[in-house]
């Protein structure tokens, strides 16, 4: 079978729906208004060069970063999850909004459960993306940190050939850390959250770092960003965005979910999830 034979058979057909606009709400969606999901097996080298043409290059990056990969780690054998629509905003795990009361004005939340980060600002999602935390003898631990300090380019501290471009450091003591570098579509790094170009340069430039004690760089006068990491990965089990084509609200986030999180680390006022 041609590679173009192959996609015409397992791309969904577009289903109807809103163009590029507000995020939508996934935890509470209706339905009618799921996105659909089919899957596409890349069974030779040709295959991935067949999704991109009959996609366009702005759909075929939409499904690459749904996958948590980036091209250079699209494989003959994977089998890829496509939406039955490309509205990135759309497709995101995230909640549009959460209850802004007790909420600082930026707060950068990232699930090592589904592999995605969302950005908020005045409790309204302003950005979503995929990453990847730490792999299973370095996994990401869960918790509340802040946007300490940041770093163009650094080079790591685990190897020096290895370049982290739009570095923000999260702790200082352990090296967990925000940057850009390869999405191999699983957990990957040595507990840092690894993202896409595009991506972590946002970051970098969006959060906001701490302020220390003018003669006293020792002592923090005013945390950085808040960065919440909500959970944990399930090692061994089959990647969450697998099973969109199954159960489309696999990887969602519900506003109580997150908002149950960020007040156990005395984030969010009691009452906000009501």
């Amino acid at each position: 079978m041609s590679p173009r034979a192959e996609l015409t058979r397992t791309v969904p057909p577009a289903a109807p729906g809103p163009g590029r606009g507000a995020v939508a709400d996934t935890a509470a969606g209706a339905a009618d208004t799921l996105v659909r999901y089919g899957t596409f097996r890349l069974a030779n080298e040709d295959s991935l060069h067949a999704l991109e043409h009959r996609l366009g290059p702005g759909a075929f990056d939409v499904v690459l970063r749904l996958n948590r990969v980036d091209l250079g780690h699209a494989r003959q054998g994977d089998t890829l999850v496509v939406p039955s629509l490309f509205d990135w905003a759309r497709l995101s795990p995230f909640p549009d909004t959460l209850p802004a009361a007790g909420l600082p004005h930026k707060l950068l939340v990232i699930s090592a459960r589904v592999q995605a980060f969302g950005a908020y600002e005045a409790g309204r999602l302003v950005r979503w993306g995929p990453t990847s935390t730490g792999r299973q003898e370095k996994a990401t631990p869960p918790g509340l940190y802040h946007a300490n300090w940041r770093q163009r380019t650094r080079a790591s501290t685990f190897n020096d050939e290895w370049i982290l471009n739009w570095y923000v450091n999260l702790s200082n003591f352990d090296g967990i850390s925000l940057h850009q570098y390869e999405l191999p579509g699983r957990p990957a790094s040595h507990a840092c959250v690894r993202l896409l170009a595009d991506d972590a340069e946002w970051l970098y430039h969006w959060v906001d770092t701490w302020k220390l004690v003018p003669g006293d760089r020792r002592k923090v006068l005013e945390q950085g960003t808040p960065v919440a990491v909500l959970d944990e990965y399930a090692f061994g089990r089959r990647r969450p965005w697998k099973w969109l084509p199954d159960d489309p609200r696999a990887t969602t986030l519900g506003a109580g979910e997150i908002a149950a999180a960020l007040r156990r680390w005395g984030v969010a006022a009691a009452d906000s999830a009501r």
